[in-house]
């Protein structure tokens, strides 16, 4: 009986992990995809890493270190943006790692791209790997690969 029980809280933690790692990225994202600063301060560790390796293709590459550092690149790079959407297609959680497969739907202003008077959605697709501690509630990493080489076709 005793090694039934075992077996049966061996199987079960694994599972009940990935879904409080999968739960806290998902509240991650939505104050990150509500650009919610005040939220957001909350969920990155003080020592939190930014990154998106893929902008290198277009010479902005980021590796952004520190809970502050993060939210004052964030404030800066979405002006311009009225509003994100994240549409998760798939995910995947591998033990403090969460990976989210899907596209960012931007909605940029017009003006401000040089797109006319009326604001723009920009869709971009990515995977964005997040490092959680459920523990704290909070994200230590935050990696984006995005396909940033769709985005001049769709700014003509």
């Amino acid at each position: 009986m005793r090694l039934l029980y075992l077996l049966i809280l061996l199987f079960c933690l694994p599972a009940h992990a990935d879904e409080d790692a999968l739960l806290l990225a998902r509240k991650y994202m939505q104050a990150y995809t509500a650009m919610d600063y005040g939220e957001l301060e909350q969920f990155y560790h003080f020592d939190a890493v930014f990154q998106d390796p893929s902008a290198d293709v277009q010479g902005n590459g980021q590796n952004i270190s520190g809970r502050t550092a993060i939210l004052e690149f964030l404030k800066k790079s979405e002006q311009g943006v009225a509003q994100i959407r994240f549409v998760e297609s798939s995910h995947m959680v591998v033990g403090s790692w969460v990976i989210l497969i899907g596209e960012y739907h931007y909605l940029v202003s017009g003006p401000e791209f040089g797109l006319g008077p009326q604001p723009v959605w920009i869709v971009v697709k990515g995977i964005t790997e997040l490092q959680v501690d459920t523990g704290a509630g909070q994200i230590k990493v935050h990696r984006d690969m995005l396909d940033y080489e769709s985005v001049p076709k769709q700014l003509q």
